[in-house]
């Protein structure tokens, strides 16, 4: 059954980070990229379950402590009891370089790429959301301790071919290094076409966590369950 299928995949996030040294790391927020790339030679693994039975599956490297490249796959029907086919999309790709680590007056900067959209129509053969493609964000700790907010400006693609100027911002709010509050304001060009995120994370033990989610809660809200776990290869 596909829904055991599910299962299964689940349960191997669940273990995996028991056979491995794992390290925590706060790569994204929701979709928001942050400054943060993965310790030197460790693997992020991201499985985000989303509307309609989807799965989608990050898999991140960290070649150093300051650049890291990705790649993400999305399976549609996965889950369900219905008789849809299941349908793997193209994969995407993504890549980070950290550029300066930040200190008590300046923030940590990052550039990177993403060319993952979402909410993919099989008519117009286009994601209804378009990928973020081609970033540079910030992160600061500001106001108090644990709340760090993180603004960035991006070019949306489709595929690999640029399209539209936006920007986006992030903030999370650590809770006792045990959860954190999660908020963006994503897709920023025009109110009518932005998205609002917001979720909780937690950190169930070092280099595992768990995010609930909603996203584009301002217009039609999607619910998300994303696992999340580090290994130091």
């Amino acid at each position: 059954m596909i829904k055991n299928k599910l299962c299964v995949l689940f349960s191997a996030f669940l273990l995996a980070p028991c056979f491995a040294a794992a390290m925590k790391s706060d790569a994204y927020f929701i979709d928001a990229p942050s400054p943060e790339v993965l310790p030197a030679r460790s693997l992020g693994v991201n499985a985000r379950a989303f509307s309609g039975g989807g799965l989608l599956a990050y898999f991140d490297f960290a070649v150093t402590g300051r650049f890291s490249v990705g790649i993400s796959e999305t399976f549609e029907h996965l889950v369900g009891t219905n008789d849809q086919k299941i349908k793997l999309l193209v994969p995407a790709l993504q890549a980070k370089f950290r550029i300066y680590d930040g200190n008590e007056e300046w923030p940590a900067l990052a550039i990177g790429f993403d060319n993952q959209g979402f909410l993919y129509d099989h008519e117009t053969k286009e994601y209804t959301q378009k990928a973020r493609g081609l970033y540079l964000n910030a992160a600061k700790e500001v106001l108090i301790p644990g709340l760090v907010f993180a603004p960035g400006v991006n070019i949306t693609v489709e595929g690999f071919e640029f399209d539209k100027l936006a920007a986006f911002a992030a903030a999370s709010y650590n809770i006792m290094d045990a959860a954190a509050l999660l908020l963006e304001w994503d897709n920023i060009r025009a109110l009518g076409q932005s998205r609002l995120n917001g979720g909780l994370r937690v950190y169930l033990y070092e280099g595992f966590n768990i995010d609930f989610a909603l996203r584009d809660f301002n217009n039609k809200a999607e619910r998300i369950l994303q696992l999340k776990y580090v290994i130091n290869l």
